[in-house]
């Protein structure tokens, strides 16, 4: 998968599915990452295991809200202005809730600042670093392969529990902007697909259970393995990489869990 000498930039690269992303294009020769996330620490975390790496591959770390249009867009025009291109990226930030936290029925327990605290970064952020990627990239032009984006939607969005609602319906909206932005901006050199996962062990993963451990045994006795981040950065570099280059407007299921 080449992906060897380009800029890529990432959102919520601190931890997680994020993180595992920033590192495999590293390990795979990218020339430069611009990786943000909310957490400051984060950040510094993964600029000393990436250079514990030693592959050469420049690492610039902002911190940023992606909930902020103005932020954003600064973050991707300083990215261009640093390192000359953006060849990729991928917009990882996101939320979680609480399975199993509310009483039936859920609705009634959505309450209005949880709603739009997740639906600003799920959905909100996506669209603002997406339109700000793409105004970057076209304004760059058409390259010998094309750019790409990825989002990172959820297998979760795929299930219809009552439960969960902001989170369920702000990665479903995420799947479905991407989709038809694809379809908006494949003319101009730029692919854009959002991937998918089930039940990952990230950091996300520990506060959609609430903790419990029984809710992942649940899952397990269902066939529904947790996966590691290190697999939704197999796919996801692969989106971002040449060997894809026919491949756009898809959502990628990655683990075992059943819609």
């Amino acid at each position: 998968m080449n992906v060897d000498g380009k800029v890529f930039a990432v959102t919520g690269a601190g931890s997680g599915m994020g993180a595992a992303i920033v590192h495999l294009l590293a390990r795979r020769g990218a020339r430069a990452v611009a990786a943000s996330d909310i957490s400051a620490k984060g950040l510094e975390t993964l600029k000393s295991s990436v250079a514990q790496l030693n592959l050469g591959t420049e690492i610039h770390t902002t911190v940023l809200d992606v909930t902020s249009s103005d932020a954003v867009e600064n973050w991707i025009q300083d990215t261009v202005a640093t390192f000359g291109d953006l060849h990729g990226a991928v917009n990882s930030a996101g939320l979680a809730q609480t399975i199993g936290a509310r009483q039936s029925p859920a609705i009634l327990e959505e309450a209005d600042a949880s709603w739009k605290r997740v639906w600003g970064v799920n959905l909100d952020g996506v669209f603002y670093c997406t339109r700000a990627q793409i105004r970057a990239m076209k304004a760059l032009g058409k390259p010998k392969s094309d750019r790409a984006i990825v989002n990172i939607a959820s297998m979760a969005s795929l299930k219809h529990d009552p439960d969960v609602y902001a989170y369920r319906s702000s990665k479903a909206a995420n799947a479905h902007f991407t989709q038809s932005v694809a379809k908006d901006v494949s003319k101009f050199g730029i692919r854009v697909n959002a991937v998918s996962p089930g039940s990952t062990a990230t950091p996300m993963l520990r506060e959609f259970t609430g903790g419990k451990d029984a809710q992942l045994d649940d899952w397990k006795s269902r066939g529904w393995e947790v996966i590691e981040p290190d697999d939704v950065a197999r796919v996801v570099v692969w989106l971002l990489s040449e060997d894809s280059r026919s491949v756009f407007g898809a959502n990628i299921n990655i683990g075992a869990a059943l819609p």
